[in-house]
């Protein structure tokens, strides 16, 4: 995969990007690969970003928790690179509605997307209580894949959110794309 060599200076440009981020409130934002001290720093860095904001503790919980299951989805099913890495995107931000989001982003197959868009379109058709007996149904009849799951993962993120997945594919070349996808994740009481 041919990565575009400094398209712009940062120097230059370094408060263009934080404005940017100011602008759309990206509170976190973290671009490369996935390890276990990655995931252990993640996860602090994010209870602290949520520490910071004020999140409620039963909100802040969600948003880890949808974050959790995000890292393992990429861990397990990302595209790994020669180096048996997976590259990724993680964002978390405050929207419009002023609730939480996570946005994560990896690189797949054309193949998994196929899987992905499929699995993501019928998700987001279902009502909440079609979701829940779903979700009950995975459980108690669904075996573990060879990757280690139940394929609940983003059953799961949906029930934590309680929101539908927005989702794109940016294809990169003639054999992968790279897959986003955003969680709002609605407020609770505290």
């Amino acid at each position: 995969m041919e990565v575009a060599k400094h398209p712009f200076n940062l120097v230059e440009n370094a408060w263009s990007l934080k404005s940017m981020m100011i602008q759309n409130q990206l509170i976190m934002v973290y671009s490369d690969h996935i390890t276990a001290k990655t995931y252990e720093f993640l996860m602090h860095l994010a209870e602290d970003k949520l520490e910071h904001y004020n999140a409620s503790y039963k909100n802040k919980k969600r948003i880890l928790n949808v974050l959790v299951e995000t890292i393992q989805n990429i861990a397990k099913h990302g595209y790994k690179d020669s180096n048996n890495t997976v590259a990724s995107l993680f964002v978390i931000g405050i929207n419009e509605e002023n609730n939480f989001f996570v946005l994560s982003g990896n690189t797949v197959t054309h193949e998994s997307e196929a899987n992905l868009r499929d699995k993501l379109d019928h998700l987001n058709s279902l009502e909440t209580t079609e979701l829940r007996e779903l979700y009950r149904y995975s459980i108690e009849n669904a075996g573990f894949t060879d990757k280690g799951g139940a394929g609940l993962g983003f059953i799961d993120i949906m029930r934590k959110a309680k929101s539908k997945l927005n989702y794109h594919f940016t294809p990169i070349n003639e054999e992968h794309s790279f897959f986003t996808f955003k969680v709002n994740i609605a407020q609770s009481e505290s």
